[in-house]
């Protein structure tokens, strides 16, 4: 199977889902992502990884979905349901 790269749909996609995150760490009373990562993430989820995420340039792993979701006390639905 060949593989290929993300197409503009996913990258538009990635892009939505780290603003849902972040949105969802700020409506948690998180000042930053940052203060989020430094209080509740920081041995669960390198920073990089997590900007990463929040800037759509990473398209995480389910079990890493389902770390942030824990963390922000979600489900993995509440993360992933976007408008499309």
């Amino acid at each position: 199977m060949k593989r290929t790269g993300k197409s503009k749909k996913d990258e538009v996609w990635l892009k939505k889902l780290g603003e849902r995150i972040d949105s969802l760490i700020r409506e948690k009373g998180f000042a930053s992502p940052y203060e989020f990562w430094v209080q509740e993430a920081g041995d669960k989820l390198s920073r990089a990884a997590l900007n990463y995420i929040l800037t759509g340039r990473s398209d995480p792993k389910a079990t890493t979905l389902k770390a942030l979701a824990d963390l922000l006390h979600v489900k993995v639905r509440d993360l992933v349901d976007l408008p499309e």
